[in-house]
């Protein structure tokens, strides 16, 4: 494997994440959102990882908290992030 990266493809409200990792290409959508919710990008189920990406599913985990902590570091510094089984939550951090 080589060096993790992300790259964007914005088109206005949505686009893709392209999660890459040596030879490795994969492209998610992604939404984004209105609220606490800042943006919410799309990944296959845990059923579904190995048939939709070719991957292991034991290397799913990684690969996620890949794509949300470099998301929110790249897009929204300030934000964090929440990971659901069918999507990534990238949330802003509201007034107390």
């Amino acid at each position: 494997m080589g060096a993790k990266y992300l790259k964007y493809i914005n088109n206005g409200k949505e686009g893709h994440v392209i999660y890459g990792d040596g030879d490795i290409e994969l492209k998610f959508l992604y939404e984004l959102a209105i609220g606490r919710c800042i943006a919410i990008i799309y990944i296959p189920t845990v059923d579904s990882w190995h048939n939709k990406t070719g991957i292991a599913t034991g290397e799913r985990q990684d690969i996620i908290e890949f794509i949300a902590k470099q998301a929110a570091k790249d897009q929204a510094p300030n934000a964090t992030y929440e990971l659901y089984d069918d999507c990534i939550s990238l949330l802003q951090e509201t007034d107390q």
